[in-house]
């Protein structure tokens, strides 16, 4: 491995790893002193590049890049290579002694750069959660196919989630699993279907909570909620009814969902978006940030 590469991972897992390569180069063979001392040049140039350490402050936000990750989806359709990134806003009441879970959006079509969430986040979860967007990921793409994230795309998927998210609890070491969130719109919801149709182990961990905004309800249909990791988490699904939104088939794929939760004893909110398309209208906004929280939705606005 290259020690550029080498550098750059050690860069983006924060001070504490860099410090950590720099004692281990004290260690070895001064026999290798040339290749050590370029090696830990290459760190100082990393860190220079990708900023100076991270603030962990109220409401600080910072985002972190993966160079050495595949394309992301809005990559492989545009052409204009950008490596991935991941941008994470820290709650309002963020702390070094709380812990604090993370609210994941997912967005629909091709996904973004993971810059920043498509969404007022602070509509959803005003305090305690830590926001973080992320890209899609595709295992190939071309323009004259489909974008919709499928099986096929389940291990690019995983690999590339599991190195980012792993990095962003790195870099914040106070985050949890309870009342953690990930979900997505429409593709962006396929995505996170997958992955727990795919069974995703570190998915599974790290998260309790599921939300589904027009999309996912297939891979959900398939071969998830049947499983007993289902029976200690949550899930939400948000579908409109316009009829441009094409309800129908979400109808019936709704309804299969709610028998088969009833069936294994799973928590399952199905909410109909009255005279929505597909979108996450404002006001549904509030509707899911009560579920992520974990406080019942109003009887107005469930199905």
């Amino acid at each position: 491995m290259l020690p550029t590469t080498i550098a750059l991972r050690f860069a983006h897992r924060g001070p504490a790893a860099v410090a950590e390569l720099v004692r281990h180069l004290c260690t070895v063979s001064m026999m290798k002193a040339p290749i050590l001392f370029l090696l830990a040049f290459c760190v100082g140039l990393a860190r220079l590049a990708h900023g100076s350490e991270i603030k962990l402050e109220p409401d600080a936000t910072f985002r972190l890049e993966f160079p050495e990750l595949p394309d992301t989806l809005e990559t492989l359709a545009s052409g204009e290579r950008q490596p991935a990134r991941l941008t994470a806003t820290l709650p309002t009441n963020y702390s070094r002694e709380g812990k604090f879970p993370i609210f994941v959006f997912l967005d629909g079509d091709k996904g973004g750069r993971g810059d920043g969430l498509p969404i007022p986040a602070r509509m959803v979860v005003p305090r305690d959660f830590i926001c973080v967007a992320l890209p899609l990921f595709k295992r190939a793409y071309k323009k004259d196919e489909s974008a919709l994230v499928t099986m096929e795309d389940y291990e690019t998927a995983s690999h590339a989630y599991r190195l980012m998210l792993q990095r962003l609890f790195d870099v914040v070491p106070n985050t949890t699993p309870e009342r953690s969130a990930l979900g997505g719109f429409s593709n962006g919801g396929h995505t996170v279907a997958v992955l727990l149709a795919g069974h995703d182990a570190f998915t599974l961990q790290h998260f309790q909570a599921f939300y589904f905004v027009e999309g996912g309800f297939g891979p959900l249909a398939a071969n998830v909620l049947q499983t007993p990791a289902m029976k200690s988490r949550r899930i939400l699904l948000l579908r409109g009814d316009r009829a441009d939104a094409k309800p129908e088939p979400k109808i019936h794929l709704a309804r299969a969902l709610e028998h088969l939760a009833e069936e294994h004893a799973v928590d399952f909110t199905s909410i109909v978006m009255r005279g929505y398309g597909h979108e996450l209208p404002k006001e549904y906004l509030s509707v899911l940030g009560r579920w992520v929280r974990g406080e019942k939705p109003s009887e107005a606005s469930k199905k």
